[in-house]
């Protein structure tokens, strides 16, 4: 039986968002190659030959050296990348629609990301976005890169913050780490298939539904709306 996107979200209370996909393509108005470069050069002169594919990732594979000295220099680093990226990060279409669907049906919306809250912000205030988001929960300092995404950590938090249990929240995310978070936190996980082979990938994962564009999942709010 085939569950629509309309159904999954029968009885949320509140939206959850990945920022990188679903929100923005952070790094889409300059080349993450100069952040992963610069990260890249940090880690050599520590000793270390490491690349990634994102500043996220980096600071992942850093946290598991145990060498904290580094891992506070790259955190930092990627954090501050992140924040210049956002000056001009490429909204994703329909990524505002579904903040004010959302709104209009009676759901909260939180972003939670593997970034920096700090980019986030800075990308919401540059959009006058900010009105339409009750919570950011990102990698803020501190944070142990074990409990980012695709442990459950920060979309649990997300949901504690906000008062709601897990049955009540769906998690829409563009990659298997989002799905994989979102099943784990207990939330409902709807795979953004925006790249060939994504949809396969995501439903594979265990997404409970996919979408192909942002403007689905605005209309798949208002298909649901009256049992939110």
């Amino acid at each position: 039986m085939t569950i629509s996107v309309a159904d999954v979200l029968r009885g949320t209370k509140v939206v959850l968002l990945d920022f990188d996909g679903p929100i923005a393509a952070l790094f889409g108005g300059v080349s993450a190659t100069a952040a992963i470069e610069e990260l890249t050069a940090i880690a050599a002169a520590h000793g270390y030959d490491i690349t990634a594919e994102g500043p996220p990732q980096f600071v992942q594979k850093v946290s598991q050296l145990g060498d904290e000295e580094l891992l506070h220099a790259i955190t930092d680093a990627a954090r501050d990348a992140e924040v210049r990226a956002a000056a001009s990060a490429v909204p994703t279409p329909g990524a505002r629609a579904v903040m004010r669907a959302a709104r209009e049906t009676g759901r909260r919306v939180a972003i939670v990301s593997n970034n920096a809250p700090a980019a986030v912000s800075a990308y919401l205030d540059r959009h006058d976005l900010g009105q339409d988001v009750d919570l950011v929960v990102g990698r803020h300092d501190g944070l142990a890169p074990r409990l980012m995404k695709p442990h459950p950590y920060l979309l649990t938090l997300a949901l504690t913050s906000l008062g709601v249990p897990a049955e009540a929240g769906a998690f829409i995310g563009d990659s298997v780490s989002d799905i994989e978070a979102g099943r784990a936190a207990g939330v409902a996980a709807i795979g953004y298939a925006n790249k060939p082979g994504k949809r396969e990938r995501l439903s594979a994962a265990g997404a409970h539904a996919v979408i192909e564009t942002m403007t689905d999942l605005a209309d798949a709010l208002h298909a649901a709306v009256g049992s939110a």
